[in-house]
């Protein structure tokens, strides 16, 4: 055949047309929630292994206190993973809970930074520089997700992702 010869090919279909306010109100998954519950993993693992190899305590108190914090952040993200309304309440409060130790544990960094400071002249006041370095990179380090986590649970898209009523 030729090329300009026309051949008895079968015409093809043209693609169906869906009206674009359909296409608008399809719900596409939200992957944030999936991305902080790695997240989530990835930085409860980090804590575990760095408290137990790196900042071992001999204080029980300061111990239990450190270990909530990657207890905390699992729990945040076994609520992410399981989805729903369960899944959205273990979150807010997991999340709630990681900040509420995570300030608690700066409380008593900043008191411990004044006792060094009061007690032992210019060399506790090098340590307590040293002790504000640590509140700043534990406020990078523990506080950032929970924070930016628990503020995505409580609007209006982290609500419709999890399934749970209201505006």
């Amino acid at each position: 055949m030729a090329r300009g010869s026309k051949s008895k090919s079968k015409p093809r279909p043209k693609p169906a047309s869906i009206p674009v306010a359909e296409v608008a109100s399809q719900p596409r998954p939200d992957k944030r929630r999936w991305i902080y519950a790695g997240l989530d993993l990835a930085f409860a693992v980090t804590q575990a292994i760095l408290i137990w190899k790196v900042v071992p305590n001999r204080l029980p108190s300061a111990s239990v206190h450190l270990w909530t914090l990657p207890i905390c952040t699992f729990a945040l993200s076994l609520g992410m993973v399981r989805g729903g309304r369960q899944g959205w309440w273990i979150g807010v409060i997991a999340g709630s809970a990681a900040l509420l130790s995570t300030l608690l544990l700066i409380l008593r960094i900043v008191i411990s930074a004044a006792f060094l400071s009061g007690v032992y002249g210019a060399f506790g006041k090098a340590a307590a520089m040293t002790a504000m370095i640590s509140v700043a990179l534990l406020v990078e380090l523990a506080a950032l997700l929970p924070i930016v986590q628990v503020k995505y649970l409580m609007t209006r898209a982290g609500r419709r992702a999890f399934g749970v009523g209201g505006s």
